[in-house]
């Protein structure tokens, strides 16, 4: 326990934190640190020493300093404590502790996301996805609004992949069905190019394409999706909830 006491008091260190993330890009020396940050060669070196006897960096026989497989496994838990702690006024009322423990752990995936409050900003993002996607959409939800259905029809017969995932126990409106017997969702499954499939529970709200994920979200308290959510069209963000996506997929069944 001891050994995390002084790891943690190390990164609590807002110079030194800035220091390993500024090495995460490349190995500098000390003299470059220093006119980076604006230090003085006295601070930088103290700062360097530091994380040297922490075991976060390391220096080489030119004097470059580099992260250690430590330095870097420690910024990869950094960022997951830097997204919640960011957004730690939606997190007071929001879970996401119900998702496979590899993707709480990885939450930081989603750092340079913005969030999104309220409806309208959230279904007009949802929305320009759909109508910019060009090679697949995939999301998942609990109740489907019927505005919503004519511009799927239009990703549809366009030829974007749509994957659909759902509870079993939503309730979908007769009229809301009817506008979904549309022939060209028939076309597009016949093609292999619409398919849904259900599940229980799900534990996130999320719609992606292969530029963005639109919009994703996480139950409140009361166990429900509100319309609060994230955006962002980070790449490593992007592959982040592709994997979810296909993880609660390939548990999911056709009805």
């Amino acid at each position: 326990m001891q050994e995390l006491c002084n790891l943690l008091f190390e990164l609590s260190n807002e110079d030194r934190l800035n220091i390993l993330k500024e090495l995460r890009k490349a190995p500098m020396k000390l003299s470059r640190i220093s006119e980076r940050f604006n230090f003085t060669v006295p601070e930088t070196a103290r700062n360097l020493t530091r994380l040297v006897e922490a075991s976060l960096i390391v220096r080489d026989v030119d004097g470059y300093f580099h992260l250690t497989p430590i330095g870097e496994a420690s910024l990869q838990f950094i960022s997951s404590f830097e997204f919640v702690s960011k957004h730690k006024k939606y997190f007071r009322t929001h879970t996401f502790s119900s998702l496979p423990l590899e993707y709480v752990t990885s939450i930081g995936a989603l750092e340079k996301s913005e969030f999104v409050r309220g409806v309208s900003e959230t279904l007009f993002n949802a929305e320009n996805a759909l109508k910019e996607a060009k090679e697949f959409i995939w999301f998942g939800i609990d109740e489907i609004l019927a505005s919503s259905l004519p511009i799927f029809a239009e990703v549809a017969s366009r030829g974007v992949e749509v994957k659909k995932l759902m509870p079993r126990n939503a309730v979908i409106p007769p009229k809301i069905l009817a506008l979904a017997n549309d022939p060209v969702f028939d076309r597009a499954a016949r093609a292999k190019k619409w398919e849904s499939r259900y599940l229980d529970k799900i534990d996130v709200s999320i719609l992606l394409s292969e530029k963005e994920v639109a919009a994703i979200g996480f139950r409140n308290l009361e166990g429900v999706f509100d319309w609060e959510s994230f955006r962002t069209n980070n790449e490593t963000a992007i592959k982040w909830a592709k994997s979810l996506f296909l993880y609660y997929w390939e548990k999911a069944k056709h009805e």
